[in-house]
């Protein structure tokens, strides 16, 4: 495993690790508190907390599936979605559009 690969997996792993602290204390406290959810009290008159829950998550799903594409193509020289043309020299090959 090179060092690259264990930050990226360590960085991965506290961001996790946030992520789910944070849907633990929104469900703790949305238990908490029984507030009624009126037009008058939500935000914009329609936003509800789950909606904000299903954001949070889907962009952290995003989140994890744009680094990891990322990943593959600047730093990963072994994957076949990398960009590295696997010189000695580690340069980018040169892409030409023939127009």
């Amino acid at each position: 495993m090179s060092a690259t690969l264990v930050i990226f997996v360590f960085i991965h792993l506290i961001v996790f690790a946030f992520f789910v602290e944070n849907l633990r204390r929104v469900h703790k406290r949305a238990s908490e508190y029984e507030l009624s959810e009126t037009r008058n009290t939500l935000p914009f008159g329609f936003v509800r907390l789950r909606h904000i829950v299903i954001l949070y998550v889907v962009t952290y799903v995003f989140w994890v599936i744009v680094s990891i594409s990322l990943y593959l193509v600047f730093v990963d020289s072994n994957s076949s979605f990398s960009i590295r043309d696997g010189a000695p020299t580690g340069g980018l090959r040169s892409i030409e559009l023939n127009l």
